[in-house]
């Protein structure tokens, strides 16, 4: 039986320097991120993963793993257009001691239903930790039906959980119905997922903002809906509203190496850096949110 997958759970970047993977860098994200997220997930298309070779993916899965807090559970994503190097990938998180493997649809060949169901028995049957899978049709190109995962999830033995980054939140209801958690995955309609009742995040915004998406996931977790808005509104949004939907990567990267988290924002081809100016635009937008989160903790100290 695998373990409950749910809560903040953060794609992240991997910071790269001179062309390798720069730990120093991760482990100042790590850091950053710590008290306020329950773990990260590793190697998606934010950490991107489709850039790299299979023998960079494992080597980066060690060395984030190995400096990861026990009390943070880490998802790798095994996402390929190989079925055997997804199962390679999986197997090798399972020994790291990962929580979960995140796996979309191969995004090449036009996928069918009973196609799909093929290659993710395959990896179901490699490991005993959660499969979640990754529904993300810009960039898969393939549509998941409600239903087909719901029948896909009743022969797995490890499918239990769905990453939404489809916008048809419809799949939410008809999910929970079938006992499968939801994970929502896309920033720019963070809140859209987060009222449809998903059971977790997978988004760029709590490894930048921690502390505030915390605070606003706790606060939704009370049914505080108001003051949950009022705190993603004022301390997460000003950054999502100009990280750019599809330079996700190259902007989020620019700002972590902005604020001295990442030493440099360096990308994998074919991403290509963000200019001077958007990276003023993005600091400007981070100093607003961060500021607004001092303004509510002093004011919540001045009336304690």
């Amino acid at each position: 039986m695998t373990e409950s997958i749910g809560g903040l759970l953060p794609v992240i970047p991997t910071p790269f320097k001179g062309g390798e993977f720069d730990p120093e860098s991760f482990h100042r994200l790590i850091e950053h991120m710590d008290g306020g997220v329950d773990g990260y997930t590793l190697l998606g298309s934010t950490g991107e993963a489709p850039s790299l070779t299979i023998s960079e993916r494992r080597a980066i899965a060690e060395e984030a793993v190995a400096m990861t807090p026990d009390d943070m559970k880490v998802i790798v994503g095994v996402t390929s257009t190989s079925v055997s190097d997804a199962v390679e990938l999986a197997r090798h998180a399972e020994e790291l001691g990962a929580a979960g493997v995140l796996c979309a649809a191969p995004f090449y060949f036009e996928n069918t239903a009973d196609g799909m169901l093929d290659f993710m028995r395959r990896i179901d049957g490699a490991i005993g930790i959660d499969l979640i899978l990754y529904d993300n049709p810009a960039a898969t190109k393939t549509k998941l039906m409600a239903a087909d995962v719901v029948e896909w999830a009743g022969q797995l033995d490890n499918l239990s959980t769905v990453k939404l980054t489809d916008h048809d939140m419809s799949k939410v209801e008809i999910w929970h119905d079938a006992g499968l958690r939801v994970i929502g995955g896309d920033d720019p309609i963070l809140f859209e997922y987060l009222a449809a009742g998903v059971d977790g995040a997978m988004l760029i915004a709590p490894a930048v903002f921690p502390a505030a998406f915390r605070e606003a996931w706790d606060r939704l977790g009370r049914g505080d809906w108001d003051d949950a808005f009022d705190v993603l509104a004022n301390e997460v949004l000003p950054f999502t509203h100009v990280f750019g939907i599809g330079r996700e990567v190259a902007t989020t990267k620019a700002l972590l190496a902005d604020i001295g988290i990442f030493a440099s924002g360096e990308l994998k081809a074919p991403l290509e850096p963000v200019s001077i100016e958007r990276v003023q635009i993005l600091r400007h937008a981070f100093d607003l949110a961060t500021a607004a989160t001092e303004r509510r903790l002093s004011t919540a100290g001045s009336a304690a």
